[in-house]
């Protein structure tokens, strides 16, 4: 992480976790070709739920990923479940990009599951994946 990197993440949490969403996605839209920025200072700072649930919508609405760093900031501090539940709203229809989602994805989600529970959710998603 570089200076201009650790200066945002202070920043971050300086703001109450909602504030710090909103700076994310207005400073770092999808739309920019630097929006991949945004995934290096995510998980450095707490986020409630429902904003991480938020910030994975909206960068997941980005997928395929060309690597696994997007998949590993979001699985980084949210549930094996959750990253699930919000990946699997943003799957593409194409199975080349099904396929990409799973080649970075899949590793991903097995080193994160922790439980049997999460186990099968891994399973089931990635057999709907195929």
């Amino acid at each position: 992480m570089d200076e201009k990197q650790r200066k945002i993440c202070g920043h971050l949490r300086e703001l109450q976790s909602s504030e710090a969403a909103d700076w994310l996605m207005e400073r770092y839209p999808i739309s920019n070709v630097q929006w991949g920025e945004a995934l290096l200072v995510i998980p450095h700072r707490s986020w409630e739920k429902r904003d991480q649930i938020r910030l994975a919508k909206y960068y997941f609405s980005k997928i395929p990923f060309a690597s696994a760093r997007g998949y590993e900031a979001f699985a980084s501090f949210m549930s094996v479940t959750s990253l699930i539940s919000v990946i699997r709203d943003f799957v593409p229809p194409s199975a080349e990009d099904r396929r990409l989602i799973e080649y970075h994805l899949a590793p991903v989600l097995r080193r994160k599951a922790e439980s049997d529970k999460d186990m099968a959710a891994v399973r089931s998603f990635l057999d709907a994946l195929a």
